[in-house]
């Protein structure tokens, strides 16, 4: 059996339909233990994850409890940074997202699609940090950068993916460019 509908969307609601490890939009939901190993389709064996850290991540036995513990750090954040975001329209970018996976369009259709779904979170985000006096705090990943990242503050940086020489690092201080190759930060 695989996990229902429901707890699918009871697990993209709580995530924010982010990532619990790179935080992207666009996710599925994975066995922590998977199914053929005696896993559950419980709430508690669930990890939202996107395609990339699924495959990267999600079939090594070792991450297991990293997953469980960036899930749960990543809930707590969503608590308190999505609260009041427009979950309807969350839901239907994360549909839009799938759907834009599915029919295989091109790598320039993707980018574009995954572009306008990027800035139409972004004013969700926006919208209700306002409400909340949060306005500084906004988080922005722009897809086509070559240097992803979530803004912690001045020149701190988590999850920073570079595209160019393919590095991640997991948090980084006092830089706005990659470590590895020095592109800047978008």
């Amino acid at each position: 059996m695989a996990f229902s509908e429901q707890l699918k969307l009871r697990v993209k609601r709580r995530s924010a339909f982010r990532c619990c490890r790179c935080h992207e939009i666009g996710i599925e939901v994975h066995h922590i233990v998977p199914q053929g190993e005696g896993g559950p389709d419980t709430e508690d064996n669930a990890a939202p994850l996107c395609p990339n850290c699924h495959t990267w991540f999600g079939a090594n036995p070792e991450k297991r409890k990293e997953i469980r513990q960036m899930r749960e750090w990543w809930y707590e954040v969503c608590t308190t940074k999505y609260s009041g975001i427009n979950e309807e329209a969350l839901k239907k970018l994360d549909d839009l997202i799938a759907e834009v996976r599915r029919q295989g369009a091109s790598e320039e259709e993707r980018q574009r699609a995954l572009q306008q779904i990027q800035t139409a979170l972004g004013q969700l985000v926006d919208e209700s940090q306002k409400k909340k006096g949060d306005v500084g705090q906004a988080v922005t990943t722009k897809v086509d950068a070559i240097v992803t990242a979530t803004r912690l503050g001045s020149g701190v940086y988590a999850n920073v993916m570079c595209r160019r020489c393919n590095s991640y690092t997991g948090l980084l201080v006092g830089s706005d460019t990659c470590p590895s190759c020095g592109a800047p930060l978008s």
